[in-house]
């Protein structure tokens, strides 16, 4: 699963106190207000309020609106209306992705405020900054202002604003790999906006929750988080939430490989998206589906998609992105057959990854370019004053002096092709190494489980088996002796050896359904766990199967290693859970079969020792990895365990 997070940011700003209307209503009354014999000062608020409520409505009115707030502000020489004029229109460059004008804007209003020693206009600000700051992935300055917004609201006590910055830092976390502080803040938020009915922040915390579940692979919570925020966006009229859940649960049936659906949501979030004029927003959603149609072979269509984000992002300067789609057009061009084009693209995939160094180089060179230059007209202005004979000396000078910086800068460059490349054929001789460990590790284990399994066998049938047919031995040659000698058979001692051998044949029925159970053989995969289940005691554990999709017999190798691994997995439950409570599910579509085993145990530390070496499921991983499978755990003290286990066909 693609570890990508769509984040929305909340963003709050000092709204003037007018009754809980709509924006379109909001809109009217200020409209009306326009009317009226207002003074400049009146006039230029009444053009700010408009440019706020214009931004979930129309970006174009809110620029108009904002940049009129704005030159009058600046004609009467009001320094707090030309700081929240300037406030205005970062929030505006903001919804519309240009962060870093965004952030222009906003720090000319901070300075303003500063001076003006305005701290509620400071504290919206730092808020404000924290957003746009988050959105360039800075985290640590992101952080840093949200904390200083936070500070001043929780000294106000104003609720509404404090559980706006929760959700945010909640986002801040879930960047952070933090899920579980995440979720603690979020649920705060929540909390408030439910209880007030404010649907439109409430809309962006359950997104934001959405994503956290996305992060911890719970796709079935954050499906219904998503879903849930599009029902609140659109009472709330938050746009910007709905069309980021539609795009969040296209790309869960990306990752899924449910193209279509994929499509369908994702054309959903581009029509909002689209007509509210978030153009970073569209060129990102417009990637996704160029994925899912490349994935659904119209290759066409997907490198339309991806030729106009590259536009795009070459403007705005993302890289990352640009490097993303890169990657997308060189699999693009050769379903299309274009050899030429699937080169061009992979010598820019490996050139944008190397950008970071090779800006490095670029400064270092640019750094002694000025000092040449400058030491060059220094010189120059020396040269003027001097003798033809001193000036000619002094040419030769900056000609030796230019020779040698252009061989530095040269043998700087093939120093630093060269130990790039002795690195990247390092981390590949490592990656290899890594893989051939780990594959003798996966063979080892599973021989070393063939082994175990041989000497459980041989103790089972010396033990059980063989004890049992050595007394039945006994009474036979008892009964032959008697027969030799005349003697009528001891009745009793026949009794005994026939129940003695019947023993023997119930032992030898039970180690052998061990090796192979017979259902097994006989009706498959979905009988043989059955009959397994059954013969568990319902009293202490109860115990639900439920199965789709295994109409049609399996390959015999993949329900023997599924077999054991349900075996084993079970064993484990009612061995050491103390569950009283166990659910499988056996699912098959056409990617392939997957295994969910959950249990209401106890569950158990996964960073612990046990854990990591205990033979149960080092068997488990060790058989499904042979067959390219996955095997994935979730578990922590006290909240039972899930085991997923998935193999492709």
């Amino acid at each position: 699963m693609k570890t990508f997070y769509l984040l929305l940011f909340t963003l709050i700003a000092q709204l003037p106190c007018y009754a809980q209307l709509s924006a379109e209503q909001q809109i009217d009354s200020l409209k009306r207000e326009l009317g009226k014999n207002l003074t400049k000062a009146q006039k230029a608020k009444v053009y700010g309020d408009l440019s706020w409520y214009y931004n979930s409505v129309s970006l174009d009115s809110a620029f108009r609106y904002g940049n009129e707030a704005l030159e009058m502000a600046r004609e009467i020489h009001d320094r707090k209306l030309i700081a929240q004029s300037l406030s205005d229109l970062g929030a505006i460059y903001f919804i519309k992705g240009e962060i870093d004008k965004s952030l222009d804007l906003y720090n000319r209003s901070l300075d303003i405020r500063k001076i003006e020693q305005d701290e509620e206009g400071i504290a919206s600000l730092n808020f404000k900054i924290g957003a746009a700051y988050f959105k360039k992935s800075e985290l640590k300055k992101a952080m840093s202002h949200y904390l200083e917004a936070l500070r001043y609201y929780e000294q106000i006590k104003s609720e509404n604003i404090v559980a706006n910055l929760h959700s945010n830092i909640a986002v801040v976390y879930t960047s952070l790999h933090n899920y579980s502080k995440a979720l603690s803040y979020l649920k705060m938020a929540e909390t408030y906006f439910q209880q007030h009915s404010l649907y439109a922040p409430l809309a962006n915390v359950t997104l934001s929750m959405g994503n956290v579940y996305y992060a911890l692979l719970d796709t079935a919570k954050a499906q219904d988080s998503y879903q849930r925020t599009i029902d609140i966006a659109k009472k709330g009229q938050n746009f910007l939430a709905e069309a980021s859940a539609y795009n969040n649960l296209g790309q869960i049936h990306t990752d899924l490989e449910q193209h279509k659906l994929a499509v369908d949501y994702i054309q959903k979030s581009l029509e909002i998206r689209t007509r509210e004029k978030l153009e970073s927003d569209v060129a990102s959603s417009n990637i996704t589906l160029a994925i899912n149609y490349a994935k659904l072979r119209n290759f066409t269509k997907s490198k339309s998609l991806l030729l106009s984000s590259l536009n795009h992002f070459q403007q705005t300067g993302s890289g990352e992105k640009i490097t993303s789609i890169y990657y997308q057009l060189i699999a693009v061009y050769a379903g299309l057959g274009e050899v030429d084009s699937v080169f061009h693209y992979m010598n820019l995939y490996k050139q944008n990854q190397t950008a970071e160094l090779d800006n490095k180089v670029i400064e270092v060179s640019s750094e002694l370019e000025t000092k040449y230059q400058t030491e060059k007209k220094e010189q120059q202005i020396e040269i003027l004053h001097r003798e033809t004979a001193i000036q000619k000396l002094r040419l030769r000078q900056r000609g030796l002096l230019l020779l040698a910086a252009m061989v530095v800068l040269a043998s700087g460059g093939i120093l630093v092709f060269f130990v790039f490349k002795q690195r990247r054929l390092k981390a590949e001789a490592r990656l290899q190494q890594e893989i051939n460990i780990q594959q003798e590790k996966a063979t080892r284990d599973v021989l070393d489980a063939e082994e175990r399994e041989r000497r459980r066998i041989a103790s089972d049938l010396h033990d059980g088996v063989g004890q049992t047919l050595s007394a039945a031995l006994l009474n036979l040659n008892y009964l032959h002796k008697s027969i030799a000698e005349g003697k009528t058979p001891d009745p009793q001692a026949m009794d005994n050896a026939l129940g003695l051998v019947k023993d023997s044949y119930q032992e030898m029925r039970s180690i052998s359904h061990q090796m192979m159970p017979n259902a097994l053989l006989k009706a498959g995969l979905a009988t043989s766990i059955k009959e397994f289940l059954d013969a568990i005691d319902g009293k202490n554990i109860k115990v639900n199967l439920s199965v789709s999709g295994l109409a049609d017999r399996l390959d015999q190798q993949l329900e023997t290693v599924l077999y054991r691994a349900v075996q084993e997995a079970v064993n484990n439950v009612v061995k050491h859970a103390q569950a009283t409570r166990l659910t499988i599910q056996l699912m098959k579509d056409e990617e392939g079969i997957s295994v969910t085993i959950e249990d209401n145990g106890k569950g158990f530390d996964p960073s612990s020792v046990d854990y990591t070496e205990g033979i149960g499921l080092k068997n488990i991983r060790s058989r499904v990895g042979l067959l390219q499978g996955s095997v994935e755990v979730d578990t922590a003290p006290g909240r039972g365990t899930v085991i997923v286990i998935f193999i492709p066909i």
